[in-house]
């Protein structure tokens, strides 16, 4: 890589980066989540840290709960539209940014403040999750993996601390403690 396309890229915005790969890969921005976490791995993996969501045939289940303590494992994401529109999203600080697209053969059960009941899926789908429709913000909390990830973006300039801001001070040596440097 060039040193000019290096700075050309350093000063696009993960925003930008993302409208770019949805230009690309096209469909519509309904297929497109986004999510945000401070961990470089996405899936069902063990690095990844779940949230836990009741689903609809859960009697703990209501449409507006946020929460991680009760109900299956679950990641949750927020729709490309919402992200787009809106600065101030819960976890948005966090460095890493995922950008997935939801798998042809998978659906999200819409589910608002009416919704009591478990649907199944449409005919030659699969019900990955569901989609809760709740303002101010929409969520799509996936149980299962059903979606694509389409691109990984880091904020390093957005989240950027000297070394010394991360680590914090280093402890007192044996000297500087005898000495009372400390």
């Amino acid at each position: 890589m060039k040193a000019t396309e290096f700075i050309t890229e350093a000063k696009v915005s993960i925003k930008d980066q993302i409208i770019n790969d949805v230009r690309q890969n096209g469909g519509k921005t309904d297929e497109y989540f986004v999510r945000f976490t401070d961990i470089d791995k996405l899936g069902f993996s063990a690095k990844q840290q779940f949230g836990r969501s009741p689903d609809v045939d859960d009697p703990s289940f209501t449409p507006d709960y946020i929460g991680a303590g009760k109900g299956n494992p679950a990641l949750w994401f927020y729709p490309l539209k919402t992200y787009l529109n809106n600065k101030d999203l819960y976890a948005i600080e966090k460095p890493y940014v995922w950008l997935v697209r939801l798998k042809p053969s998978a659906w999200l059960q819409p589910v608002d403040l009416n919704t009591k009941t478990k649907q199944e899926a449409p005919k030659g789908k699969e019900r990955v999750g569901m989609m809760k429709n709740i303002k101010p913000f929409p969520a799509a909390i996936f149980f299962k993996s059903g979606f694509d990830v389409v691109g990984k973006y880091y904020d390093y300039a957005g989240n950027h601390k000297r070394h010394g801001l991360v680590k914090g001070k280093p402890e007192p040596t044996l000297f500087q403690r005898i000495r009372g440097d400390v």
